[in-house]
């Protein structure tokens, strides 16, 4: 398949994803169930489609399309997809799902948008094997569940706004609890923890082997080991409940933040990852 019409086909899913996206901006504005299963309907076509498109990039490539950034990106948007469907099935949170895709719409629209000349014969395709392949994966799939812990943070700050101003609105009773969005905040940080501190030991594994020692001093290595430290602070935190939970939701939307910065900037000042890009 020609770059070009690679693009076009992104073009025409970018297009579906967006109204899929405002399917639910509708229902979450008045709400409509008609309206939302169209959204989820267009979704579920969605996600088929890059399924299908992230097969035919490795049946023809070789490999998955999490080597560069702008890849990266177009998985990052697929993951995004797979958790709003699990979750379009098994919670009552629209609201978030619409947020999500939000932002995996935009992640996707910059992949789309500024297509790459893709390889099948790069200096990382002759050193790639399972080990960095599951050390990127590993990673973007914990920067998704940083991404919903972030997003239900913000829910839960906005429903506390509610309570204290009693502003009992439809909108209000189809949002979680206080209580249930604190424990999935906590449970997703987790979980991200848990991907992130595996992903980065493979990756300085791969790195040693790669560039040797020095890898220590990457920055990339430095910005994600201060990502781990950070989330650790905050499941400790939490954990030991030193802290309001309106603190805790605010320092959580911060250290997504960190976290943003660390995959997006620093990752382009990083001797290694400049060899996977």
């Amino acid at each position: 398949m020609s770059e070009l019409l690679t693009v076009r086909i992104n073009e025409a899913i970018l297009f579906i994803y967006m109204i899929s996206i405002a399917c639910y901006f509708i229902d979450f504005i008045d709400k409509n169930n008609r309206i939302r299963k169209i959204g989820f309907i267009i979704l579920v076509a969605v996600f088929v489609s890059q399924t299908l498109m992230i097969a035919q990039f490795y049946f023809t490539i070789g490999r998955f399309p999490v080597q560069t950034i702008t890849e990266g990106f177009y998985f990052f948007t697929w993951l995004i997809i797979i958790a709003s469907i699990v979750m379009a099935q098994t919670t009552r949170m629209e609201f978030l799902a619409f947020i999500m895709n939000l932002i995996g719409f935009i992640f996707m629209a910059i992949h789309t948008f500024q297509p790459v000349d893709y390889q099948s014969h790069t200096t990382v395709s002759h050193m790639m094997n399972e080990l960095l392949m599951v050390h990127v994966t590993l990673a973007i799939t914990a920067y998704v569940t940083f991404l919903i812990a972030a997003i239900q943070a913000v829910l839960y700050l906005y429903q506390m706004r509610n309570l204290k101003q009693k502003k009992f609105s439809q909108k209000f009773f189809r949002l979680s609890d206080l209580a249930s969005l604190s424990r999935s905040v906590n449970l997703f940080s987790m979980v991200g923890f848990g991907l992130l501190l595996i992903s980065l030991v493979l990756g300085i594994q791969w790195g040693l082997i790669l560039i040797g020692p020095s890898i220590w001093l990457d920055s990339k290595v430095v910005g994600s080991t201060l990502v781990l430290l950070i989330y650790a602070s905050y499941i400790y935190l939490s954990t030991q409940q030193k802290q309001k939970m309106n603190i805790m939701m605010e320092i959580n939307i911060i250290f997504f933040l960190i976290c943003m910065v660390n995959y997006l900037v620093i990752s382009r000042y990083s001797d290694f990852h400049q060899l996977i890009n």
